[in-house]
Parts: structure tokens; C-alpha cells; sequence
């Protein structure tokens, strides 16, 4: 049976993340990954064209300068040189299908009442929809940054806490305040994999978990794995289900975490296909998604990207194509690829600090360790943060 210092489950940007600092930390490391792909939402998604390198996003969309544990990690892999900038394009609401600009649809008036309020008001104890529509007008909110706010984290924002949405964080000033990579942002976690020459076996589906008085053993459809320790960096559902028979007051607690499903549907039309100026982003007041975004910030002489990201539960796949048509001003036979993504992400509620304090309590003295979007927030960042601290946890056991 092989055996490794730490096995990480999920091979997402939480579980590459989580192997690198192991790495680096001189531990064998063996990354167990459920898809056939490493990424998560970094799988950045391409086209059946040989001379051309386009690629496109399904999950994530954009890194930042202010991801400082991130680019750390990249300079580690030696891929900074591989940032790219962003074309400096709008992010536009959508109103009745016609593009509008944001500044069309606010109420400045009663914006210069409310913004007094920001500099008494503190977002602790606050929703986004408490906090910013005292600021901003409930007006406002209710017509306009109501959706603004919810296509963030694809899902209805209303409820989160208002210090969990938006984050301020160190920049760094050598580095693009936005960008993504040449090759899309799998290039990262890729990366990442190459440089650490780690080991990661696809397509395992863990059948169950076993405790050990010296670890675990972990029994797959690809065999059997042991490792002293081990580390879920999967989503907010599967973690529960994994160790429940193991910790089931862990997994009791990980499973009071809401969460939203968010249905991904992206295509690649021809650059002349489509009317519609260059954007980096469509904002719907009123619609069946909550945003669409846009591969025109990295632009490409024959094709044009767009991913939707649709409200769960609501269209069909047919119904999905047709509303993407009817956004975009093409017909169906106009779309040369598409693919389809469903992710499963939390939705924070006020509390859920106080939950994950819990969580860690539970986590404190054990050999388990666990990195993912459902911690600290849901932007790479936090998962990259979360990792980091995991591991110098590790350390210490």
C-alpha cells in the first residue's frame, strides 16, 4: 500500500495550494482528484481549433494584486512572467435585453442622503443588503446593487455578511491590479503541479476513510492509499459526506453551511457573430442569471467567449442556449463550442465566522485538515490563505 506524509483530497486551487506548502514543507504528498482535470474552477476551457490557443472560463475569471499569498505561489512556480493584462472594457447591466450603463439606473439624489451614513456605520453584524442599502439607498439597492452584488459569487448576495463580499488586503504594487494568465488561470494549479513534480491520480472516487491510530487509510476504485495525514479540499458538501463515519460532530457542523449550486454555461462565437461591443461583464436587473461574463478583456482576432452564470434550477439546457441567443443577437448555429460547469459554492450568513470557529475547534488537535471556499471567503485568496494556515498547522502536530 503506498503511503505519503499527507494526502490531499480535491485538486482545485484549496488542494494545489494545500500540496504546494506541503511540499515546500519537504512532505511526500499525493493529491486524489474526482474529475479528469486538475483546476476546479480554474479548468479553464478551450476550442477544437489547432491554430488558435482560445481558451475561456467557466469558474473563476480574474486574479488581483492584492492575492499576495498567491502570487507568492507563482513566483515559486516562476510563471509571473506569465500574467496578462485585462483590455480595459465595461461591466454593463443588461435592462429588458437592451445594455445600459450603470450610472443610467442609479438614483444619485438619494445616494448623497444615504453615503453620510459610511463613515458611522460598520459592516460587523451587518448584511450586504442592511449595510449597503442604508448607504446606498434602498432604492438603489432594491433596483440596482441588489444584482450587482449578488453576481459576485453568482448567487443572491442579499444575506451575506456585508464584511465577507468585499475585502481589503495588501497590494502589490509590482503586479497588475487585475489580470488573469497567457493560458487561462488552470495554467496556475498546472503549474503548480509541474514545479512540485507532484503526484496526482485522476478519476478516484474515495469509497471510504479510515482512521488509524497513525493516520488514515484512504479506500478508492484506484486502490487503497495510507498517509499519516490528510487534507479535504473539496467542496462544502462532499467534505461532510467523506468523513462522517470518521467525525461525525465535524461533519454535523460542516453541514450547517448553506450552500448554492451555480450552473455554468459558457460559448465561443465567431468575433463578428454577435453586435454586442466589447464588455467584461453583463449584470441583468431581472433575468434567469446573474451575470455574463465576458472573454473580450483578453481579445482574440476570430472568436468571442461568454460565460453565463444562470440561476440553478430555473432553464433547461435548451432553454439556456436560447436565452444566451437572445442576449448575445445570434442564432444557434452561430455557437462553434460549448461547455457546461455546474459548482457547488456557500452561501455565507451571519454567524458563519462563529460556525467555522467551531469547525476549527473540532480541528485543533487532529491529523485532519481541511482548505475550500467555505472558511474565511470564497475568493482564490481566502482558499489560497486557508491552505497556507492549514499547513503550518500540519507542521506543528
Amino acid at each position: 500500500m503506498e503511503n505519503y506524509d499527507v494526502i490531499v483530497v480535491g485538486a482545485g486551487i484549496s488542494g494545489m495550494s494545500f500540496a504546494h506548502y506541503a511540499k515546500k514543507a519537504n512532505q511526500t504528498v499525493l493529491v486524489l482528484e474526482k474529475s479528469e482535470h486538475l483546476g476546479g474552477s480554474f479548468h479553464s476551457s478551450g476550442i477544437k481549433d489547432p491554430k488558435s490557443n482560445f481558451w475561456f472560463e467557466l469558474g473563476a475569471h480574474t486574479c488581483y494584486n492584492s492575492y499576495s499569498n498567491l502570487i507568492e505561489i507563482m513566483e515559486d512556480c516562476g510563471i509571473v512572467s506569465e500574467i496578462t493584462p485585462r483590455a480595459k472594457v465595461p461591466f454593463s447591466l443588461l435592462v429588458n435585453n437592451k445594455v445600459k450603463s450603470f450610472v443610467s439606473q442609479i438614483n444619485f439624489l438619494e445616494i448623497l442622503i444615504s453615503i453620510p451614513k459610511a463613515f458611522s456605520k460598520k459592516k460587523e453584524g451587518e448584511t450586504v443588503k442592511t449595510y449597503y442599502g442604508s448607504i446606498l439607498g434602498k432604492k438603489n439597492f432594491k433596483k440596482v446593487f441588489s444584482a450587482l452584488f449578488s453576481a459576485v459569487p453568482s448567487q443572491n448576495a442579499d444575506d451575506f455578511p456585508a464584511d465577507a463580499l468585499f475585502k481589503k488586503r495588501e497590494r502589490r504594487k509590482d503586479i497588475l491590479k487585475s489580470y488573469t494568465m497567457k493560458n487561462g488561470l488552470e495554467s496556475i494549479t498546472s503549474a503548480i503541479a509541474k514545479h512540485n513534480d507532484l503526484l496526482v491520480k485522476y478519476g478516484v472516487e474515495i469509497k471510504k476513510i479510515e482512521k488509524q491510530t497513525d493516520g488514515f487509510i484512504i479506500k478508492t476504485n484506484n486502490g487503497d492509499f495510507k498517509s499519516t495525514k490528510l487534507s479535504l479540499c473539496t467542496s462544502v458538501t462532499s467534505a461532510p459526506e467523506l468523513i462522517r463515519e470518521v467525525f461525525p460532530d465535524l461533519a454535523e457542523k460542516i453541514s450547517k453551511i448553506k450552500f448554492q449550486k451555480i450552473e455554468s454555461f459558457g460559448v465561443v462565437v465567431p468575433k463578428e457573430a454577435t453586435g454586442l461591443k466589447p464588455f467584461a461583464g453583463l449584470v441583468p436587473l431581472d433575468d434567469a442569471f446573474f451575470s455574463a461574463v465576458s472573454r473580450d478583456t483578453i481579445p482574440d482576432e476570430n472568436y468571442r467567449g461568454f460565460t453565463f452564470h444562470f440561476k440553478p434550477d430555473i432553464l433547461t439546457p435548451k432553454e439556456k442556449i436560447k436565452k444566451i441567443c437572445t442576449v448575445l443577437g445570434i442564432t444557434e448555429d452561430q455557437i462553434i463550442e460549448s461547455h457546461e460547469r455546474l459548482n457547488i459554492v456557500p452561501s455565507l450568513r451571519l454567524g458563519h465566522y462563529e460556525l467555522v470557529d467551531e469547525i476549527d475547534s473540532l480541528l485543533k488537535e487532529g491529523n485532519l485538515f481541511l482548505s475550500g471556499n467555505y472558511f474565511a471567503g470564497l475568493s482564490i485568496e481566502d482558499c489560497v490563505s486557508r491552505s497556507k494556515t492549514e499547513v503550518e498547522r500540519s507542521m506543528k502536530v
